[in-house]
Formats: C-alpha cells, sequence, structure tokens
C-alpha cells in the first residue's frame, strides 16, 4: 500500500510574508513528493505551524482574510484527498494530474451548489437526505434497520444542538464540538460503545457529505477524532450450558423463547433475522439441509447448514416457530430463563457478576461464532455463515481467554510434533 503524507508550509527565503506550499508525500509519484503553490502569503506571525493554518485575529479586517486562507487550504487539501481516492490501486501518480484538479479547485472555489444547500436547507435536513440517499458497497440503499440506526445518532446531534447556544452545520464539527458532544453523552449515561457508534456515524456520514461537494469540517479525520471503543463485557453459552438450557422446566411461553434462542444458537443469526428461522426457508443443497437466510442488516442471503437441534426444534413446532418477540422483552425474557439455568457466575471489570444477567440475544451470535470455532471448524467458514466481512470484526466475537486459545493450540501439529524429541546425553 503506498504510503502517503499531506503538509503546509511556509515558503520563507527571506520573505515577509512567506509563500504557503503544499508538500504531498505519496510513493507512486515519481521522486515520491508533490509541490504546489497555494497562491497565498502569510506573515510568519499569523502561522500556526503545528494545525498548519492561519491563527485565529482580533476581530478587524485581517480576519476574515485569514479566514479566507483557511477556507481555501481546507478546499486544497480535500481537492488531494479526492484525488488520491479516485486513484486508489493505480501504481503510478502523475503530478500533472493533481495539478490541473488543484488549479481547477482553486479557480473555481467551493461549488456554487455548496452555498445553495446551506442558505435553502438546514443541517439535520440534508443530513437526513444523506442517510436516505447513501447506498452500499454494491450501489444498494441501505436497509431500514441501518437507517434507523443512523437517525438514532441524528436524533442525539438534535438534542445537543438544544444544549448548546449556537447552532451545529458541518463546518463547525471540530474537535471542541467533538470533545463537548463526548461530555454531553456521558453525562446521559452512555458507555464507552454507545458514544463510540455514534462518532462512528458521524464520521461515516461526514465522508458521505465530501463525496457530495459539501464543504465539511476536516477535524473528523484526526487521531484524536477517534471512535471510542471498549472490549465488550459479553458471554457465550458452551454446548453443555445449551444442553443444560433444554431440559429446564419452564412455563409455557419461557418455553417458547427458550426453543427460539437455542435454535439462534446453532444459526448464528441476528435477532432481527430470527423470524426467517422456519422450514419454510430450508432449501437442500447437494442433499444436505440449508437454512436460507437474507440478513436484514446487510441485504446479504447467507445459508446454514440445519443443525440437528434446530430440525428437531422446528419439528416440535411442525415447521413453524412461535413469534419473536421485540428484542427488549425477548431479553428481559431470556434473564430470567438463563437464571432458572444456574449458569453461575462470571468475572466483569475485576468483579463477580452472575452470568444470567449478561445472557441476551447478541448472545446467540456469538455462542454460535465461539462453539464453531472450539469445534476446529475453520474462521472463514463460519465467517460465510454468520456474513462477517473481516476476520478482525469476527474474531471479536469469540468470548475466548487465553486459557481457552491455549487448549486448543496444545491439540495441533506444531505442539504435538514427535519429530523433534531427541535424547539428551547423559
Amino acid at each position: 500500500m503506498p504510503m502517503k503524507t499531506l503538509h503546509f508550509k511556509l515558503r520563507i527565503q527571506g520573505q515577509s510574508t512567506p509563500k504557503i506550499v503544499l508538500h504531498v508525500f505519496d510513493s507512486r509519484f515519481k521522486g515520491r513528493k508533490f509541490m504546489y503553490s497555494t497562491r497565498h502569503s502569510i506573515e510568519q506571525k499569523h502561522w500556526n505551524k503545528q494545525k498548519e493554518r492561519a491563527k485565529p485575529a482580533p476581530a478587524n479586517a485581517i480576519e476574515e482574510h485569514l479566514k479566507g486562507i483557511n477556507k481555501s487550504l481546507d478546499l486544497i487539501q480535500l481537492t488531494v484527498m479526492r484525488f488520491l481516492d479516485q486513484n486508489f490501486g493505480v501504481n503510478t501518480l502523475e503530478r500533472s494530474s493533481l495539478k490541473a484538479a488543484l488549479d481547477e479547485a482553486i479557480s473555481t472555489g467551493p461549488a456554487p451548489r455548496i452555498e445553495k444547500i446551506r442558505a435553502n436547507n438546514d443541517f439535520f435536513e440534508v443530513w437526513d437526505r444523506i442517510i436516505n440517499t447513501t447506498k452500499n458497497q454494491k450501489g444498494i440503499l441501505l436497509t431500514n434497520g441501518t437507517k434507523n440506526s443512523k437517525r438514532q445518532t441524528l436524533s442525539l446531534l438534535k438534542d445537543f444542538q438544544a444544549s448548546q447556544s449556537s447552532a451545529l452545520s458541518f463546518d463547525t464539527l471540530d474537535m471542541k464540538f467533538y470533545h463537548a458532544l463526548d461530555a454531553f453523552m456521558i453525562k446521559k449515561g452512555l458507555n464507552d460503545n454507545s458514544r463510540g457508534k455514534h462518532f462512528k456515524e458521524i464520521k461515516a456520514v461526514l465522508r458521505e457529505a465530501i463525496d457530495r461537494d459539501i464543504a465539511v469540517n476536516l477535524s473528523f479525520q484526526k487521531k484524536s477524532f477517534k471512535v471510542i471503543r471498549s472490549v465488550p463485557d459479553n458471554v457465550y453459552l458452551s454446548e453443555d450450558e445449551l444442553r443444560h438450557l433444554l431440559t429446564l422446566k419452564l412455563t409455557p411461553g419461557q418455553e417458547r423463547q427458550r426453543d427460539i434462542f437455542v435454535m439462534a444458537c446453532f444459526v448464528g443469526a441476528r435477532h432481527s433475522d430470527w423470524p426467517q428461522i422456519n422450514a419454510n426457508n430450508v432449501v437442500t443443497i447437494n442433499g444436505k439441509e440449508m437454512l436460507r437466510l437474507k440478513q436484514t442488516k446487510t441485504g446479504e442471503i447467507v445459508h446454514v447448514p440445519v443443525h440437528p437441534v434446530v430440525r428437531d426444534i422446528l419439528t416440535k413446532y411442525q415447521g413453524i416457530p412461535p413469534k419473536v418477540i421485540a428484542n427488549q422483552k425477548f431479553n428481559e425474557a431470556l434473564k430470567v430463563i438463563a437464571k432458572k439455568a444456574q449458569l453461575g457466575q462470571v468475572t466483569i471489570g475485576g468483579m463477580a457478576v452472575d452470568k444470567s444477567e449478561m445472557v441476551s440475544t447478541h448472545t446467540a451470535r456469538r455462542s454460535f461464532a465461539t462453539n464453531a470455532y472450539l469445534s476446529k471448524m475453520d474462521v472463514y467458514q463460519i465467517m460465510k455463515l454468520t456474513g462477517h466481512k473481516s476476520e478482525s470484526s469476527f474474531l471479536r466475537y469469540l468470548k475466548l481467554d487465553g486459557k481457552d486459545f491455549a487448549i486448543q493450540a496444545a491439540d495441533s501439529e506444531f505442539f504435538r510434533d514427535e519429530a523433534w524429541r531427541m535424547k539428551i546425553a547423559s
């Protein structure tokens, strides 16, 4: 992968108002470096070397001039980023092509469309329009579930703005906004992963805005504008624990929820796809029964072999299991069922916690991935069944500690290679 950096530097050379020069380092340029005059000059006292932008100035005539320089530098940086993105995968870059793109951007300035959007549309309306019209990598509009997830972030931003003295806009989402929003979410009681989810959605919308020629504050690209993450305190249920669940004496309602949950533990689907676990979606491929699921979140179709447990439970309900209740209600029912199972305790954050309190609908998907992995099924086979696109995101699903991995490693050929045995001379 080519290496690249972008910097704005002053070319002093004895001048009282040095010129601002763009430096782009990319290994695909011959000589590796591209240099370009931004056509701006600035006194050194007005230049912030660390931020590579003009410093704020007192409210006078110079203030608007310096703001104009920064807007121009933002446009130049955006043009370079677009050029590099459009040429992703290209082995060689031509300086003349990037220069032509920058010359055009500087001569025309921000597209008229940007001003029209700002003048005629509310910030939140534009944000919502981006959500409604964004397409995935296959050119398909986002699913309703994904849109609703993104609108949760939009709703949060509306609440945040109501608590502020100034209105939000695409060019004010800077590091000050980042820290203020984070403090606002902490005050609301959101945990690390919930806050991280909202920052992830914000960054995604801002990237999409750039693709639509909407001028945005580029602070979201900084490392410090990060997606907060912590290791989730999720658990999985082992095959022995699932067998125990199936032996419990429960009320008719609890039995139905238990059966649906256990089936999901052998299918690996999200709660939103559980209604598809029925005989109508079982197909036969090369003589093997497969459950065909169209994932609600991604629209992808996955095929999962029908496990004997799934087959038995489907038979119990004549192929059509009971209706799947809402996620929150299902989670409440699961905790009651898990408590009856007396699953013991787990250590979370150094504290012993009743494992039943940690069981949720998502535990089914994690249990499927973890138990399949422990059965020595190939990681990429499991990913095909769960619909995971990257190994890193899949591995976060495995709820195993170092001891679990060590036990599995002990059975590998590496540690059982007897050819390495040798007699030690006495």
